[in-house]
C-alpha cells in the first residue's frame, strides 16, 4: 500500500436524506480526482488474454482471495493502459491520472492513461 491506496479505501457508503446508500469521498480523496497517482499493485485481469490493456488493479495478488479472512474487500481500479502489457503475478507500479467515478454504474475509481514504471 502507499498513501494513495489509504486515500481510496476512505471512500465510505452514507445513507443519504432521501434513504438511499450513496458512496461518500471525502475532501482529501476528491482532491486526488484528475490527478496523476502512483499506484503499487496486482493485475487482475478481466479476460483471457496474453496482453491486457483494460484490467483491475489490486493491493493483493490474485492467488489471494479479496473475500476471505477478516475486513472488507479491499478496493480496486480499473486501469486504462496506454499499451497493453503481459499478464504477470508479480506485483508492478503503475502511474495514471485517477479518476473518481461517482455514477453506481461501472467502477468507482479509475486510472486512466497508465503506464507501468521500471
Amino acid at each position: 500500500m502507499n498513501k494513495y491506496w489509504d486515500l481510496l479505501s476512505s471512500r465510505t457508503i452514507k445513507k443519504s436524506a432521501s434513504g438511499t446508500y450513496e458512496p461518500y469521498f471525502p475532501p482529501p480523496l476528491m482532491a486526488l480526482n484528475g490527478t496523476t497517482i502512483t499506484l503499487p499493485g496486482y493485475i487482475v485481469p478481466l479476460k483471457t488474454a496474453a496482453l491486457h490493456k483494460t484490467f483491475l488493479l489490486s493491493v493483493l495478488p490474485i492467488m489471494q482471495c479479496q473475500f476471505c479472512g477478516e475486513g472488507d474487500i479491499p478496493e480496486m481500479v480499473e486501469v486504462m493502459m496506454d499499451m497493453p502489457i503481459k499478464f504477470s503475478n508479480k506485483p508492478i507500479t503503475l502511474k495514471g491520472k485517477l479518476k473518481i467515478n461517482e455514477n453506481p454504474d461501472g467502477a468507482t475509481f479509475q486510472l486512466l492513461n497508465g503506464v507501468v514504471l521500471k
